[in-house]
């Protein structure tokens, strides 16, 4: 149990890391983006990083996630490094990045639902 809390917390603090650092990063590439969960290995060897992007239109939105995924592959070097100096553990996890789509599906689900829900004035 102690370890699923280790791993618990080891994943929240990059998260926090990530999130105060994207801030500071000078990649505009970077901006409105916020990091919604971390997800690491029971051997703290690898992380899922899930971000999204705040403020997309329908027409710029596959566009912008594909400038922000490219922007985070390229400077994961550089949000390892940095986990790895202010986390103190022994192995810094490989992390990787994707976009969460969690938001997109509730979208999703909801258009749907209010497509068969009968209407209220009829």
């Amino acid at each position: 149990m102690s370890g699923q809390r280790r791993v618990f917390q080891v994943g929240e603090r990059i998260k926090e890391l990530i999130a105060e650092h994207l801030n500071r990063v000078a990649d505009p590439r970077f901006s409105l983006v916020t990091i919604t969960s971390v997800m690491v290995s029971p051997d703290l060897r690898n992380a899922k990083v899930y971000w999204v992007v705040s403020l997309l239109g329908e027409a710029e939105r596959g566009e912008r996630i594909a400038e922000v995924q490219e922007a985070f592959d390229s400077a994961s070097g550089f949000f390892r490094k940095m986990c790895s100096k202010q986390l103190g553990i022994r192995f810094t996890p490989e992390l990787r990045f994707y976009y969460d789509g969690t938001l997109d599906t509730v979208e999703h689900v909801e258009q749907l639902m209010n497509k068969i829900r009968p209407k209220e004035n009829s």
